[in-house]
């Protein structure tokens, strides 16, 4: 029996572009969400068994296709010696002061330089990609870009409902047309900013078909995209050789705080380096709703001595965009500390070739 057609490339030799990835959305028709190889495969993914897909092809396909994302990341990076991430809420509403506060700590860093990398999904890593989109522009262009996204402000709640386990779409409570309502305002500002010229910034979006029903955001212009999240949460926390800074957020986000400073204590034993952490206070967040600092504070203090010291000089809680600039201005890493970092993360081999 003939396998099915798959609907991604399993071997590729660059990253997906924005352009790419959004193939085959059309405004004002929900139908067309259905038709892109995005979404076609984050069907397959569901349908094959997810993170542990019963069909051996179908295992060896995705994994064929996350070695080679991971192989076309390493090229795209080589060289970049100011890249950041921003970690944060994916229910963070396109209205809220935190998700505007992350457009512009995204716009100031690129604007200073720094390549800026998120998880590619919505919340307060699309700020993050709208920020870098808008480097160099006037502030009304980014409250414009704001208030058109704005109009559908929240991503719908059941979003993980639009595919049944059988890899069907699921056809009721009108998903489906409530995801591309929410979609669409992202793809109109990438065609209007195409259309009216000029530069646009550019990012790094690190998404997962573990989260396929979060659509990937149009306004990064490079996606690295994997199937198994694992190999993301990983790849995201390493490349940011800069430093992380942590929005508002919750459980997930919670979850990369103590996945960063896993790397980060036992740096040095694996032959790594310490990377910058921020906690961006917005609304006092780190400090009093989640104060998850005090718990780092504990862990690094009982291990003493040089780690220590290195917790204290690369962790910081600011509330002021300026000061996390300055600060990571302040704490760009060597050239033979990216290489450390990148070995551990597993592209030394075509960082050499390429």
């Amino acid at each position: 029996m003939a396998r099915e057609q798959l609907p991604f490339q399993p071997i590729r030799t660059d990253l997906y572009t924005s352009g790419e990835i959004s193939q085959g959305f059309v405004l004002g028709d929900p139908e067309s969400m259905l038709e892109m190889a995005d979404f076609k495969t984050f069907q397959y993914f569901v349908k094959h068994g997810r993170a542990t897909p019963e069909d051996p092809h179908a295992g060896m396909m995705e994994a064929l296709h996350d070695n080679s994302i991971l192989q076309a990341m390493g090229a795209f990076l080589k060289g970049r010696k100011r890249v950041a991430a921003i970690m944060g809420g994916h229910r963070e509403d396109r209205c809220s002061s935190a998700y505007r506060s992350v457009v512009e700590l995204s716009k100031t860093l690129s604007e200073n330089g720094f390549l800026l990398a998120s998880g590619g999904g919505p919340g307060a890593m699309e700020a993050t990609h709208l920020g870098a989109l808008m480097a160099g522009r006037e502030q009304k262009d980014v409250d414009d870009a704001i208030a058109l996204l704005a109009k559908e402000p929240k991503l719908p709640h059941d979003a993980g409902d639009v595919i049944r386990k059988d890899g069907t779409v699921n056809r009721d409570g009108d998903i489906v047309e409530r995801l591309h309502k929410w979609s669409a305002p992202a793809h109109q500002l990438m065609r209007e900013l195409r259309r009216t010229g000029g530069t646009l910034g550019e990012s790094l979006a690190v998404p997962t078909w573990h989260y396929g029903h979060e659509p990937v955001t149009p306004l990064a212009s490079h996606i690295a995209k994997y199937f198994l999240n694992s190999i993301r949460e990983d790849v995201l926390l390493y490349l940011a050789t800069q430093g992380i800074i942590y929005a508002p957020g919750r459980a997930g986000t919670l979850q990369e705080v103590f996945q960063d400073a896993a790397q980060n204590y036992y740096a040095s034993s694996s032959g790594g380096v310490f990377s910058p952490m921020v906690f961006f206070d917005a609304d006092r967040f780190w400090s009093e709703r989640l104060p998850v600092k005090v718990v780092l504070d504990s862990l690094f203090n009982l291990a003493g001595g040089a780690l220590k010291a290195e917790y204290e000089a690369k962790v910081r809680t600011y509330a002021n965009i300026k000061d996390i600039v300055d600060f990571l201005n302040s704490n760009a890493p060597s050239a033979a500390a990216q290489t450390l970092r990148a070995e551990a993360l597993g592209i030394q081999v075509v960082l050499r070739q390429t």
